[in-house]
């Protein structure tokens, strides 16, 4: 179940967009939310291409496997207070619930996981938190991975 997770964020940083951000505060957290996967096919077929030098003979084919595999992985998770993340995955007939932690940096960037180095933070854009990707000085490139409260 660990390895579908991680496949998961994986393939979560494959797409990239920009738009405006905001802080997160605590208060944001409250609640339980929803992980959402908005690839483009198209786009995923590109980043399929360009990972890896196989890519552009089994785009088409892999990226339509890729998106029946994300339609069947349901991720949940609750942001407790004591700074730990409850994350419950149902996929493929299988529920597993696991515990990371969290934190929010001094710049309302949330941060998933104690071996995070900063490279992947969290900002709210709307009522959604995005998942987004720090470049070059500190550009960030947001992801097509957000979390939807419930």
């Amino acid at each position: 179940m660990k390895r579908i997770a991680l496949m998961t964020l994986v393939l979560a940083s494959l797409a990239i967009a920009a738009q405006a951000q905001s802080k997160v505060t605590n208060r944001d957290l409250e609640g339980k939310w929803k992980m959402v996967f908005d690839f483009d096919e198209d786009d995923l077929e590109d980043g399929i291409e360009d990972s890896f030098w196989l890519g552009s003979i089994v785009s088409g084919p892999m990226s339509g496997f890729v998106m029946d595999i994300l339609e069947e992985i349901d991720i949940q998770m609750e942001f407790l207070d004591d700074g730990r993340l409850k994350m419950t995955v149902e996929a493929f007939g299988d529920k597993e619930v696991e515990y990371e932690k969290w934190y929010l940096t001094s710049d309302g960037e949330l941060i998933l996981g104690d071996d995070n180095d900063d490279d992947e933070v969290w900002m709210l854009d709307g009522n959604k938190l995005y998942q987004y990707d720090k470049k070059s000085k500190g550009k960030l490139e947001k992801q097509e991975v957000f979390l939807v409260k419930r």
